[in-house]
């Protein structure tokens, strides 16, 4: 690995960890986008990249940037436990592995997500008071965007483990400068006795939630249905792995294709004001070029990012996780989740 000396300086700068491999975005390519990365602030995040020899042998990097060579690849087909257990000089492995030792702050991966959920919790401490790590990203609202978790990481889950998905929503959203966020269940209906003999349990058990609450403040307001969630109505929505990956998938699925439709309606410099109404659109609701979800429970900022994502989205999770260090996002997390 090539690596400089740290500066006085450097100690300040967030060292963050890119994945180049398991991306549908060639490594090289990915590569090429991101030595030209230049982050206009104090202290700029020290980015350590992590690919094969091949990808570094054809592409020239700063010599501020650390090169990483692995000899190994966890691929999407691959059985993740299996992976991880024979694959130690994996790219995934090595950037979990130096999150443990503490070489990096936080660390960003488009790879096999499974490979990476087995990877974080045998290698990474949990939380305080949580069981199960679970995957959350912020989706666009009318109004702020709310965190949605679990995304991907539990397909099975208990009412137990929802309410641990709450808490680490609620706690997310006030490192964000969210006092009081409020949490919405996921389900077909708005009426308690709706939905599966688990959701209508958890929606019990996150009744106390709101036992500190003002009555005419409550910080677990119910189920939501899919619909009604992009109103911005609550701060936190918790749900399954696997019907909070179908939430998110539709969405960005119908997005984009409401973004090709407004394409295709004629020349955009014959429609005044749509360029510019196209290009918001684009940058709120397009779901290859936002930052990764972050795997929240475990002990270490991890980032993963879509398997389809751009060298633009690999640009945002850098500048998303470096904000999360800077933030002290672990240590605020921490003390929330052991608050009383």
């Amino acid at each position: 690995m090539r690596k400089k000396t740290l500066s006085k300086q450097d100690l300040h700068r967030p060292r963050i960890g890119i994945d180049l491999l398991g991306c549908d975005t060639p490594g090289e390519e990915l590569l090429r986008a991101l030595v030209k990365l230049k982050i206009d602030e104090e202290h700029p995040p020290i980015l350590t990249f992590f690919a094969t020899k091949q990808i570094f042998d054809n592409v020239v990097t700063p010599e501020e940037m650390h090169c990483h060579v692995v000899t190994e690849e966890i691929t999407m087909g691959e059985d993740p436990l299996t992976a991880v257990r024979h694959k130690k000089n994996s790219s995934l492995a090595i950037g979990i592995d130096m999150l443990k030792s503490y070489d990096l702050d936080a660390f960003i991966t488009a790879g096999n997500t499974g490979a990476l959920l087995a990877k974080a919790k045998l290698t990474l401490p949990m939380l305080p008071n949580i069981d199960r790590p679970a995957l959350m990203t912020l989706i666009p609202t009318k109004l702020e965007p709310v965190a949605v978790l679990d995304v991907g990481a539990n397909v099975h889950v208990k009412a137990q483990n929802l309410l641990q998905f709450a808490l680490m929503g609620i706690a997310y959203q006030k490192t964000r400068g969210i006092s009081n966020p409020t949490v919405g269940l996921l389900n077909i209906g708005e009426e308690k006795q709706k939905g599966t003999p688990e959701l209508r349990k958890a929606y019990e058990i996150l009744q106390t939630l709101n036992e500190d609450a003002p009555l005419d403040a409550p910080v677990f307001i119910g189920n939501i249905e899919g619909r009604d969630v992009f109103h911005g109505n609550i701060d936190v929505l918790i749900t399954d792995g696997f019907t909070g990956n179908v939430f998110l998938k539709t969405a960005e699925g119908i997005a984009s294709f409401v973004l090709d439709q407004m394409q295709n309606l004629g020349p955009i410099e014959s429609l005044p004001g749509l360029k510019s109404i196209i290009t918001t659109l684009r940058h709120r609701l397009h779901y290859a070029e936002h930052p990764g979800a972050i795997l929240c429970g475990v002990d270490g900022i991890v980032m993963k990012c879509h398997g389809a994502s751009t060298p633009e989205a690999f640009i945002n999770s850098i500048k998303g996780s470096s904000r999360l260090v800077k933030n002290f996002f672990l240590e605020k997390i921490k003390s929330e989740l052991q608050s009383p």
